[in-house]
């Protein structure tokens, strides 16, 4: 299963200047009649083929053949596990990270002075990481969704035996009747309690904001009664299931809650960010000036459209990121270099400076890119427009 850990060792990385870096990303589904008996690593060849014909200096090369053998040697022993497979090789350190997930991947390998993070920074924005709380009156199971996976953290069984409710008693029998429904009910709610803290200290200790819950309506209505207010406002919704369900029958389940809620977020923050930036100066939309915002490192959330793409330019020696062409780089005075896609640019710039990225859809995409595509809120004062 990917973490958030192992994720943090890729995007923690500092920038390495003038290092060349090989990106790979590889679907191996294999419910796919293209990628069965290893067909996937003809596909490999194929694009590292297609790399290296672009590559014009010797030393370059050099290079590219020692991150490329490094992949191949990785492909040749490798048995997928998921649908996906991202490879990142860095040149001047040797650095290789290679992870497997459970949601497609284009086919790219990329040769370049930057990992090509956007495919798996939009994948991590649209999957991202979610808890269950799955109850009955004396069981508790928790789980962590992430990036299309689900794994089970916590299972607790309550109480010294299994609760019940007596439903019908006869007269002679009300008073011993009424005890032992009294006693059932007070264990029903010593386990609630008990599961109440294990979701509040599972959402806390693993950095949770959305959880869905499930089980039964009367059990799932109980336990969110006894939430405490920072656990109840990470609920984004509630499901019917079995105490008993399999992983892959409440991931079927609660993905959709969580794509819907989802969807529904990202129209929340596209309405505010162009609100914001059309009536005070805490954000801006619109390429040129998101792109100036990220260059004096003015951002705090990067927003852009899913599949967004628009030509720009890199300055040589700083970074710096433009819309539009110029002699020189206005911060540095180095020249400009023409890049095809200045929105992966400045993803990854905006991500390696610690901005939260946020890629829209559907709706809310439409939305933005009304407004140029792209959006961004500022740290403290808007940056200039360019």
């Amino acid at each position: 299963m990917t973490t958030q850990t192992t994720m943090e060792s890729l995007f923690s990385r500092p920038e390495q200047s003038g290092s060349w870096m090989l990106s790979v990303y590889l679907n191996v589904d294999q419910s796919e009649q293209v990628n069965l008996n290893r067909k996937f690593e003809i596909q490999l060849e194929h694009l590292i083929s297609q790399a290296r014909n672009s590559i014009q200096e010797a030393e370059q090369n050099e290079a590219f053949e020692r991150a490329a053998k490094s992949i191949r040697d990785f492909v040749s022993t490798y048995t997928p596990h998921g649908r996906g497979l991202a490879m990142f090789f860095d040149c001047g350190d040797g650095f290789f990270w290679r992870r497997d997930f459970d949601i497609p991947f284009p086919n790219i390998v990329r040769w370049d002075n930057i990992f090509l993070l956007q495919p798996l920074m939009d994948s991590l924005d649209q999957f991202d990481r979610y808890g269950v709380a799955l109850a009955d009156r004396s069981n508790l199971r928790l789980f962590s969704v992430f990036l299309g996976d689900i794994e089970e953290s916590v299972r607790k069984e309550f109480g010294p035996g299994r609760t019940r409710h007596i439903k019908t008693a006869g007269n002679d029998h009300m008073g011993s009747a009424s005890h032992i429904q009294r006693k059932a009910d007070e264990q029903v709610r010593a386990n609630l309690r008990r599961a109440v803290m294990a979701v509040d200290s599972f959402v806390q200790t693993r950095g949770l904001q959305r959880l869905v819950l499930a089980g039964t309506p009367e059990v799932v209505a109980e336990l969110r009664g006894l939430f405490p207010k920072r656990v109840a406002s990470r609920v984004i919704g509630v499901v019917d299931l079995s105490i008993h369900a399999s992983e892959q029958e409440i991931l079927a389940a609660v993905q959709s809650i969580a794509d819907a809620y989802e969807r529904s977020t990202e129209i929340e923050i596209v309405n505010h960010v162009l609100t914001t930036a059309a009536k005070t100066a805490k954000a801006v939309h619109g390429l040129g000036s998101t792109l100036n915002a990220i260059n004096n490192n003015r951002v705090w959330q990067f927003i852009y459209s899913a599949g967004l793409s628009a030509p720009g330019f890199e300055c040589s020696r700083c970074g710096a990121l433009f819309a539009i062409e110029g002699n020189d780089c206005p911060t540095c005075g180095a020249s400009l270099r023409r890049i095809d896609n200045i929105v992966e640019r400045a993803v990854e710039h905006a991500g390696n400076k610690g901005a939260k990225i946020e890629v829209v859809t559907g709706e809310a995409a439409a939305s933005l890119d009304s407004a140029g595509g792209i959006a961004a809120f500022l740290k403290t004062r808007t940056a200039r427009r360019a």
